[in-house]
């Protein structure tokens, strides 16, 4: 296997599912560098599923870093006094709207479950319903299934008095 070009090829949209699965930018690089380092140095027995291998490392390693971050967050809640300070930074006005946008469809996302979100996000890079199912590990056949059911979940979250305004 050729890593310079199995990156090439994975990179980007492993990099773009990541950021859609958590919402941060810097997390979802360093899930697809850390997927990409595991590659090169244990890499996978089975070369012929690299991309379903690539975005199972590195949805692990988000779900594993939003754990350790939640439970960080209670710490700090029992200890406000450890709670660091720090202002935050504004947006520009040009990206208000953008942001107010993004800032809906994350909120949309969040309300399903992480399984459910990693099936929507595989499922639109273009992953089959067979890599899905290894990826959660789940059957081929419940795959559409939980897919259905997200986009239920979406379109009812979409469509509430408090968030239809909104959009």
């Amino acid at each position: 296997m050729d890593l310079a070009s199995t990156f090439d090829s994975y990179y980007k949209p492993l990099y773009r599912y990541l950021v859609r699965l958590c919402g941060d930018v810097e997390l979802a690089a360093d899930a697809a560098q850390e997927a990409f380092l595991r590659l090169a140095e244990r890499p996978p027995t089975n070369y012929q599923n690299v991309k379903a291998w690539l975005y199972t490392v590195g949805g692990n390693y988000i779900r594993d870093a939003l754990k350790v971050a939640r439970r960080r967050i209670e710490i700090l809640k029992e200890s406000p006094e450890r709670t660091p300070l720090a202002d935050q930074p504004l947006a520009p006005d040009t990206y208000a709207e953008q942001a107010e946008r993004r800032a809906q469809l994350h909120q949309a996302m969040e309300s399903l479950n992480l399984r459910e979100r990693t099936v929507l996000l595989m499922r639109a890079e273009g992953f089959s319903y067979r890599d899905i199912a290894e990826a959660v590990e789940v059957s081929s056949n419940s795959v559409g299934v939980i897919a259905a059911r997200a986009l239920r979940k979406l379109s009812t979250f979409l469509q509430e008095p408090e968030t239809a305004g909104l959009l």
